[in-house]
This record gives structure tokens, sequence and C-alpha cells, in this order.
């Protein structure tokens, strides 16, 4: 591969500009997590409610709203995320999975590795 740059030539191997390409896929795969992990930090809290179905009560992972502590249910969060990030629904899901279970690791990355499209 021949990259030209202000007059300058850069020539990388096949083997080169795979290895950069999945470097900067990577960087922005963690960038997407770290904004939207921050955003969940900064606005909501998963929390554990009860639930009656059936004549019986279960508990169920909710999230709870921090600015005026409405519980709303991770569906309703992953519909306003998919909106507001517009990245792929797989990915938002798994940011919430992971978030809401507190295994987002320390360089942002997710417990399965999804796409962000």
């Amino acid at each position: 591969m021949i990259f030209i740059d202000m007059g300058k030539k850069l020539i990388i191997t096949k083997t080169q500009f795979d290895r950069l390409t999945s470097i900067t896929e990577s960087t922005a795969h963690s960038s997407m997590v770290k904004t939207m992990k921050e955003f969940l930090d900064k606005s909501y809290e998963p929390v554990q409610r009860f639930v009656r179905e059936g004549g019986e009560y279960f508990e169920k992972p909710m999230v709870m709203i921090k600015l005026d502590e409405e519980i709303i249910s991770p569906k309703d969060l992953y519909e306003y995320m998919k909106s507001k990030f517009n990245m792929g629904e797989e990915f938002t899901k798994q940011v919430i999975r992971d978030w809401m279970g507190n295994k987002i690791s320390e360089d942002y990355q997710l417990t399965k590795n999804v796409s962000m499209h």
C-alpha cells in the first residue's frame, strides 16, 4: 500500500496496514464504550426491584434515573441510548448489560466482543 501525504510517500505491507486498522478500530471501540459508560454513570444507576408476575414476586434488574429517581426498564434505557448514540443494536445492548453488571474493564473493554455497527 502507498499513502501520499503532503508530497511524501509511505509504503507499508498489507500486514502492517491490517495491524494499523485493527489498532484504530480497537481504539474507536474503547473510546465509544468509555463515552457511553460515562454517560450512564452520570445519569443512571442500576437497581434491583421486585416485580409481581403470576402471583409471585421476582427480583428484576431495573435502572434508576438519578435526576428524578424514576425507575425504568433496561429496554427503555436501550431505546433511548440507541437513538442518542446511533450505535449497533448488539453493541448498545452489550454496553448496558456490562454496565449494569459492573463488568466493563478499566480499559473499557466489554465482556463480549461485538461490532459497534
